[in-house]
């Protein structure tokens, strides 16, 4: 957690408290890997970072275009780093090489001590790799500003310019223990900051929600925030569950709790703010059943009940990245037709991307799939879109309107023989700004 990893769900909650938000500046503290930070920026706000990591700071030298001065004293990484070409990633790759290494570096084991050769053996590659996809997208955000120091005097010094958001560490000297390897191996200037205990947030979020606007998410339940409680989150039986507190005006409380019967699924989701471009690679593939329940429950709208994500799933993707969702059901089908039972995109600032999804469905080779799983050959898809509306939007101009049911359409369409590249790049020339 405590290098800025941000489940799902609280992404979700973050995105919806932050909706109606206009006109302000957002201050992120404890900005880890910048999961946070690349939400707001995507939602157009202008970001201000903060972190007292090595690796924080090397990310926003890179996004700010400064220079954070940086020496290897580790001889056996040295030896490693040496062989590295000078580009304008070396300093953070070492970094997130060093946090690599870090759990094997002692090498108690002769389990440890393989994994620890294997890493200094495949240097190189690791290098090479890692600046590809950096140079993919990873650092396409937007920040105005980094403060390298302590998050508390960050969101007290911003008061009143702005929304501060923050995850602080889950336990008392969270931060040492990350990164002491890293520590252990750099010569740098340290950021001046005190050591946060947890068990003594109480207090401090109070502070922080009563003199300003903030939202502060937390593993830990105080009563003292009772008044400023928004969401729980659970995320499993064996995890503690989440807390976000906020002082921002808002009516909406939140609940979200994973559900029991569905697995975490290991896809990987596309990034808010990837930009799709004519060389993102389109590609489509089978996957099971819970990773469509599992990822509906975040994308789709939970006013439809979908008991079950169907008979089997196809999730699609932008560079190896998924960013959509499908579901058929054999049982809801006819002989002609296959049944669309659930389609969903993931949150993304790429608009009509929904539409992108239902064009690709159309595909020749989604038709495959579908023939090889179905052991039929289906000449078109149909599936039902739950509104009150005359039309769908959505589906306008891709599927046609078969019928109109209370509370319900009725959608459908044939296959066609295009392919997913070619209905991608007509996507591309028709509704990509």
């Amino acid at each position: 957690m405590f290098t800025g990893t941000t489940p799902p769900e609280v992404k979700l909650l973050l995105q919806d408290l932050m909706r109606g938000v206009k006109g302000k500046d957002v201050f992120i503290g404890c900005s880890g890997n910048y999961t946070t930070d690349k939400i707001m920026s995507a939602m157009g706000y202008t970001v201000h970072s903060n972190d007292v990591s090595l690796y924080s700071k090397l990310i926003a030298d890179l996004l700010l275009d400064t220079s954070t001065e940086v020496e290897c004293i580790n001889p056996e990484l040295k030896n490693v780093f040496d062989t590295w070409e000078e580009t304008k990633y070396k300093k953070l790759v070492q970094v997130m090489f060093a946090l690599k290494v870090a759990q094997f570096h002692q090498r108690k084991n002769d389990y440890q001590e393989e994994m620890f050769n294997a890493f200094i053996e495949q240097s190189k590659i690791y290098y090479d790799n890692t600046i590809k996809k950096l140079e993919k997208g990873a650092l396409d955000f937007s920040i105005q500003s980094f403060y390298y120091g302590d998050f508390l005097d960050f969101l007290k010094m911003k008061r009143g310019k702005g929304v501060g958001i923050s995850f602080p560490p889950t336990y008392k000297g969270g931060y040492e223990k990350l990164f002491s390897y890293v520590e252990e191996s750099f010569k740098y200037e340290h950021a001046p900051y005190n050591i946060f205990d947890p068990k003594e947030g109480g207090a401090v979020f109070k502070e922080l929600l009563d003199n300003d606007e903030n939202i502060i998410y937390s593993d830990r339940y105080f009563n003292i925030l009772e008044g400023y409680l928004v969401g729980k989150i659970r995320l499993g039986s064996n995890k503690n569950p989440l807390f976000a507190y906020s002082s921002l005006q808002t009516n909406n409380h939140y609940y979200i709790e994973r559900d029991k019967c569905v697995k975490l699924s290991h896809i990987h989701i596309l990034p808010v703010d990837y930009q799709f471009t004519t060389d993102t690679v389109i590609t489509v593939r089978p996957c099971a059943v819970n990773d469509v329940n599992y990822y509906k429950a975040f994308y789709m709208a939970n006013k439809v009940n979908y008991t079950t994500g169907g008979d089997f799933g196809l999730v699609f993707m932008a560079d190896g990245m998924a960013f959509g969702f499908t579901s058929f059901s054999k049982q809801l089908s006819t002989l002609s037709q296959i049944f669309m039972q659930s389609d969903f995109v993931v949150n993304s600032e790429t608009q009509r991307l929904s539409k992108l999804l239902i064009m690709l469905v159309k595909s020749h080779d989604v038709r495959r799939l579908i023939a090889r799983k179905m052991y039929n050959y289906y000449d078109g898809v149909k599936t039902t879109v739950y509104t009150t509306s005359p039309v769908s939007m959505k589906y306008r101009g891709v599927f046609n309107l078969e019928r109109r049911d209370e509370g319900k359409l009725i959608y459908s369409s044939i296959f066609t023989e295009k392919s997913l590249n070619e209905l991608y790049a007509l996507w591309i020339r028709k509704y990509k700004k």
